[in-house]
């Protein structure tokens, strides 16, 4: 059927390929796509509270920030393939190493009275990779959390 559209979907606008030819997959991409979208901006809108309740403008926040924040859609490459593989272990940036930045996150915004679920939430999701024993596996272990109900 998709190719049967392909010249109309052209002419839409349309530049994406056909997915999988389960109709139900394409609808899977778009809610994983938002899934990401939200997470990122509910981490940006984070730290936005925390910089405007201080009298920082997020906007020159984001001259500093910027470049690593674009940086992470470079890693995200590295981070499917470890999904995909199942293989999770590090040379560098184990989960050992996010807890005390998390754990500063965390106390930051309880000390600056900014709501703090959403930095609880990571170093829960840390908290528990650790008891687990995966200290020297990469941040992508935390897929594992996500695949339980």
């Amino acid at each position: 059927m998709y190719e049967q559209y392909l010249p109309v979907l052209g002419l839409l606008g349309g530049k994406g390929g056909l997915i999988a030819p389960d109709a139900g997959i394409p609808t899977l991409y778009g809610m994983a796509v938002h899934g990401t979208m939200w997470g990122t901006l509910n981490g940006f809108l984070h730290a936005a509270a925390l910089l405007s309740d201080e009298g920082i403008e997020v906007k020159k926040f984001l001259d500093q920030a910027g470049p690593s924040v674009s940086a992470l859609l470079g890693i995200f490459p590295m981070i499917a393939d470890e999904v995909d593989r199942g293989e999770h272990a590090t040379p560098f940036g184990a989960l050992q190493h996010h807890r005390p930045s998390v754990e500063d996150l965390v106390r930051e915004s309880k000390a600056r009275g900014i709501n703090d679920e959403f930095p609880n939430y990571t170093l829960g999701l840390v908290d528990q990779a650790l008891r687990d024993g995966h200290a020297q596996d990469s941040y992508s272990r935390l897929v594992e959390h996500f695949r339980k109900p």
